[in-house]
């Protein structure tokens, strides 16, 4: 990182444009930099070093041995192409990316304390900060927001009254001064004269122009709900209203504001109270607005047509327009199997269905990946979308009014990201897995003709992404892996040759020749399905022929998720374990069924049943290495995951397949029944017309818990807000009660942790456990004989014996092995 950036400045990738013509392309802005670098090669394959040093346990938590590549935040359209801006310890600076010159716009003395977030407003005249920052949920935060001119004077509050509560604020596109921001649920205007309320209905149960916890979550993926108009002169807004959707609390048993090393207990616990809807609950009912900017406020509520209101999910809002004209909005039935595209003529107040999708052989995802195009070759009025229809995701026009869409992109490969638009040049650039699904390669498409440029080596495996600058002249090609990460600047129009190299990461390079470590190989699994399974396969350091080793298998296989790329992330835990000569644990993972990137057959083969197809290929993997690799001990074969990875090695366990001989599963969901409805329904659909599924996908079976060799062990943060600690502590009850004994089932809470399990170094414990319990299953002999005696002996809890007055039921013990000890 060239500017030793603290943080990324987000600002507006584009300025207003007042017309509905396309401006006149100016001429690239390269003379500062004429000469060109070669461009940076570095082999396919994932670094191992040289060396003799073995990496520890405390680098492996440290990421010590990891890469780092610059986040540039490009300055506003009316800004010269190519700059971005980056707070540093001299204060906040704007950089020329092509003549690698900066200059201070704020200086450090002026710049507030405690920022969180700052954003530069589309004429560079003043900055937004967010300061006195407190989570709330993965995405969203309250705090205070200032407003500081570059050019002189302090930062003065956005809001006098905020007290650490107000929840989001951005610019308006254009360069007069337009702030939209959210305090206490209600939507406001600010201008340097007046701050003007839109709503005044929010509260508690009813959000404006932010997300509650379930969409936040599972459908924007983020925590903005409203949308200004390219020309500024409108806003549209979600609202959410959460009457009926049920409460879920969360206890919390410590004071945050004393140190770790206090752990001053609260002397009655704070609850956190979600509105957290489950399977089958009333979900939030969703509602869209459109408010113009300026003049006298008028909101006006959008009719959407389609599906019934209650059950109505909103997923995506665009202006498909360079002025304020049109709105288009994407709905899906409540199990997202069908959506329809609802556009909305801001001035005759008239909604059209002018696109559907019948998705119901699985599921419809929610990209949210629409960019407005305007016309294309002189004609029409698109914008640019991604779509399975045909089996893959590929790039499609589609007509803004509606009729037939163009498909650009075809083949057995699916298209990953929209990356930009130029639509001056007629050119969108996207990653696309074309040459493998554990790939991602930068192409562009001629938007007229439909002509595939690629932008990286078409036949090298490896991963590639790339960040455009606002007109589109410049951008930046970042290497991934799996060799050691770089980055280069490319003109838009030499795409042969870097102007640059901006990070190279050659000091790591440097540091990894000196270590000795575990080589990474890459592989399909040709599965008995007719599908190929993605696999990484990490070996232990120093490996010696002849020797045995354990495996561990590390899934996260979540629907449409991908564990499984040809990324370089730097050299962790599980390099850690392969490393340790006391451990020698190499690991595996497998993107089965259901994952992404292989196409709609393959990740929907899992609708309706998720656990069920996932697990099964686990243990076939984990047979077919053991086979395949004389030096894998079949013994000793454990398998660890976190989330719905966690779930994932619950539902491996409870096979009790014979293959796997340590379970160790961090936070997983146990029940689908006790998960949000917006993710469990858009995989299982409803528990009314799919109930049985409902429980045959929960871990209910002990058989495999009571006959795992290792036993397992079982992790959770009590303050998970997101996979509730009622599914750790629903499965250690059940288990309990059909009999699973002590040296099979181990449990760890994590007070006050959330699903990311770091409150008060949890994070460095949980990691000291699963090596502990690896080390122990080395150690552990397979022709061992467990000594019987009466705590060892099966117990079955009777729960027909508990009276209606709670008394203790009986609790009667098997008798134990013949010639078995007794105490």
């Amino acid at each position: 990182m060239r500017l030793g950036a603290l943080f990324s400045l987000s600002a507006p990738l584009v300025g207003a444009l007042l017309d509905d013509a396309v401006p006149a392309r100016r001429e690239p802005r390269l003379g500062s930099r004429p000469t060109v670098v070669p461009p940076l090669r570095r082999a396919p394959r994932a670094p191992t070093g040289n060396g003799t040093k073995l990496l520890t346990f405390a680098q492996s938590l440290a990421r010590e041995l990891s890469p780092s590549l610059q986040a540039y935040t490009w300055a506003p359209a009316p800004l010269a192409d190519g700059i971005y801006t980056s707070l540093t310890a001299a204060g906040l600076l704007k950089t020329d990316i092509l003549s690698d010159t900066s200059e201070v716009l704020i200086p450090a003395s002026r710049i507030p304390k405690g920022v969180r977030e700052a954003t530069l407003s589309p004429d560079g005249t003043r900055v937004l900060w967010a300061v006195n920052a407190t989570k709330q949920y993965r995405y969203s935060f309250f705090g205070d927001y200032l407003v500081q001119s570059v050019a002189a004077g302090p930062a003065v509050p956005l809001v006098p009254e905020s007290k650490g509560d107000t929840a989001l604020a951005v610019w308006a596109p254009g360069s007069d001064p337009l702030i939209a921001f959210v305090r206490h649920n209600d939507v406001h205007l600010w201008t340097p004269n007046a701050t003007i309320p839109i709503t005044s209905t929010g509260g508690a149960d009813l959000f404006h122009g932010v997300p509650d916890w379930v969409y936040e979550e599972e459908i924007l993926e983020g925590r903005v709900a409203l949308w200004f108009s390219p020309d500024a002169s409108h806003l549209a807004f979600l609202s959410f209203n959460e009457t009926g959707v049920p409460s879920f609390r969360v206890p919390y048993y410590m004071n945050k504001q004393a140190p770790a090393a206090a752990s001053v207990p609260l002397s009655y616990p704070r609850e956190l109270e979600i509105r957290y809807p489950k399977v089958g609950a009333t979900n939030p009912r969703v509602s869209t607005s459109v408010v113009n900017t300026r003049g006298a406020p008028v909101v006006r509520r959008v009719e959407l047509p389609g599906f019934p209101r209650a059950e109505t999910i909103v997923g995506e809002v665009l202006w498909p327009t360079r002025r304020h004209d049109k709105l288009l909005i994407r709905t899906f039935d409540r199990v997202q199997e069908r959506a329809k595209h609802v556009l909305y003529d801001v001035a005759a107040g008239s909604v059209a269905v002018v696109r559907e999708r019948d998705g119901r052989d699985a599921w419809l995802d929610n990209l949210r990946a629409a960019q407005y195009v305007g016309p294309v070759a002189g004609s029409g009025d698109w914008y640019l979308d991604l779509d399975d229809v045909d089996g893959w995701s590929h790039l499609y026009l589609f007509p803004v009014a509606g009729g037939v869409a163009r498909q650009l992109t075809k083949g057995e490969w699916e298209v990953r990201k929209i990356l930009h638009v130029d639509a001056r040049r007629g050119i969108a650039y996207f990653t696309s897995t074309q040459h493998h699904p554990i790939d991602s390669h930068v192409f562009s498409v001629d938007l007229a003709s439909g002509v595939i440029t690629p932008l990286t080596p078409a036949n090298e495996p490896g991963s590639w992404s790339a960040s455009f600058t606002p007109n589109g002249d410049l951008y930046v090609l970042s290497y991934l892996g799996p060799n050691i990460p770089h980055q280069q600047l490319y003109s838009a129009y030499n795409t042969a040759s870097p102007l640059s190299t901006l990070t190279s990461n050659a000091a790591l390079s440097t540091t990894i020749s000196q270590y000795a470590l575990p080589r990474i190989e890459y592989f399909d699994l040709p599965h008995p399905s007719g599908f190929n399974l993605s696999a990484r396969l990490q070996y232990p350091v120093n490996r010696v022929p002849g020797k045995k080793y354990p495996l561990l298998l590390t899934p996260y296989g979540g629907p449409g998720a991908q564990e499984v790329d040809s990324n370089f992330g730097g050299y962790g835990w599980a390099a850690y374990i392969a490393s340790d000569p006391l451990l020698e644990w190499a690991s595996l993972t497998v993107d089965g069924r259901g994952t992404g990137w292989r196409g709609r057959a393959f990740r929907g083969s899992v609708t309706g049943r998720l656990g069920s197809l996932e697990a099964e290929d686990q243990i076939w993997a984990a047979k077919a290495i053991a086979a395949r690799e004389n030096w894998v001990d079949a013994e000793k074969i454990g398998i660890w995951g976190w989330s719905f990875g966690g779930y994932l090695s619950a539902k491996v366990v409870e096979l009790d397949s014979g293959a796997i001989s340590l379970g160790m599963i961090t936070a997983p969901v146990t029940d689908w029944r006790l998960y949000d409805s917006m993710y469990t329904e858009r995989y299982m659909k409803t528990l009314a017309g799919n109930g049985a599924n409902y429980s045959t996908t929960a871990v209910r079976k002990a058989a495999g818990f009571k006959n795992i060799k290792g036993g397992v062990l079982l992790q959770h943060g009590t303050g998970d807000d997101n996979v509730h600690f009622q599914n750790a502590a629903a499965l250690v009850d059940l288990l309990i009660g059909q009999g699973v004994s002590p040296d099979k089932l181990r449990v760890q809470f994590f007070t006050d942790s959330d699903h990311s399990i770091a409150f008060h170094g949890g994070n460095r414990f949980l990691y000291r456990q699963l090596t502990s319990r690896l080390y122990e299953e080395k150690l552990r002999d397979p022709k061992a004989v467990p000594v019987q005696t009466q705590w060892r002996a099966k117990s079955t809890f009777d729960r027909r014996k508990l009276s209606d007055e709670g008394e203790s039921p009986e609790i009667t013990l098997s008798s134990w092995a013949d010639g078995g000890a007794r105490f």
